[in-house]
């Protein structure tokens, strides 16, 4: 019997990398679910408020602006686990993952995977989060995000065995004995409260993504293409364009009343986008 005609892979991102010395099994205590967003109301004034502030708004932003909201009228959830208990933040941090473009020939093979967070979200408005956005991605792009730039270098040079056990100990000493390490060049809270992906920047209409142990993340919002749906309004069928967010969460932490009381709360926040998002 012949063996599978197998080649190993020889040129591939710090990404890959990274994520072969994350996951180990399936098994997690992660729940799945999905909100289905009307962007009309927020559609009709986002134009007006770019001009006024002088900013881009993507979904993405929108999205982060309404999740600190809610956390921070639902501080229970704005947490992480440490050992067996659960220590809760005194702020909100967002975390965006950031597409890096690969460089040579071949840029969008070796394209990967980044991020950057922004602090003390549930203060910032919506414009204040799309400029903190903008800047701190045009760095980490460019490379003069020197603590980000670092850690992935050391990703380039690392043994695939050895990822998973830097990952375990970065997370252990930083989260699991909550130590400073910037001194050493590593964030002193590099993956915040929530995990915020743009997936429909890049053509996806829906898709879950899994949570990372090593973050110490509890939630991870992945948001979908925005596109006309039929949706019910007052008992009548009408074209909507309808945002879908994939959620993730952490059931050692959210529960399922958390989780509903949240995608209300979240849901109010589109529907009344002049008074909670775009004010």
């Amino acid at each position: 019997m012949r063996n599978l005609p197998l080649e190993k892979l020889k040129d591939t991102s710090p990404f890959r990398k990274i994520a072969m010395g994350t996951w180990k099994t399936a098994k997690d205590p992660s729940v799945y679910g999905v909100l289905e967003i009307d962007m009309q109301p927020v559609l009709d004034l986002v134009p007006e408020y770019e001009k006024k502030h002088g900013v881009k708004i993507t979904p993405a932003h929108l999205v982060g602006k309404a999740v600190a909201h809610c956390m921070k009228i639902r501080p229970e959830i704005n947490g992480l686990i440490r050992g067996n208990r659960i220590w809760l933040r005194d702020k909100v941090t967002l975390f965006y993952q950031v597409n890096i473009p690969g460089e040579g020939e071949d840029k969008i093979k070796k394209a990967t995977l980044s991020g950057c967070t922004i602090d003390g979200a549930e203060d910032l408005s919506t414009a204040e989060i799309s400029s903190a956005i903008k800047s701190k991605a045009s760095n980490v792009r460019t490379g003069k995000d020197k603590e980000m730039k670092k850690n992935m270098g050391i990703f380039k040079i690392m043994p695939w065995w050895c990822a998973k056990y830097y990952l375990n100990l970065a997370s252990f000493l930083l989260y699991g004995l909550n130590l400073n390490l910037s001194w050493l060049g590593f964030p002193r809270d590099p993956f915040g409260s929530v995990m915020i992906t743009n997936i429909g920047s890049l053509g996806i209409d829906l898709a879950w993504a899994p949570l990372c142990p090593y973050t110490r993340v509890p939630l991870l919002l992945a948001v979908g293409a925005t596109k006309d749906k039929p949706w019910v309004i007052d008992g009548e069928v009408k074209v909507r364009p309808i945002m879908p967010i994939a959620v993730t969460f952490d059931h050692r932490l959210i529960d399922g009343i958390h989780a509903s009381q949240m995608a209300a709360e979240f849901k109010k926040c589109f529907a009344n986008p002049k008074e909670m998002l775009l004010g």
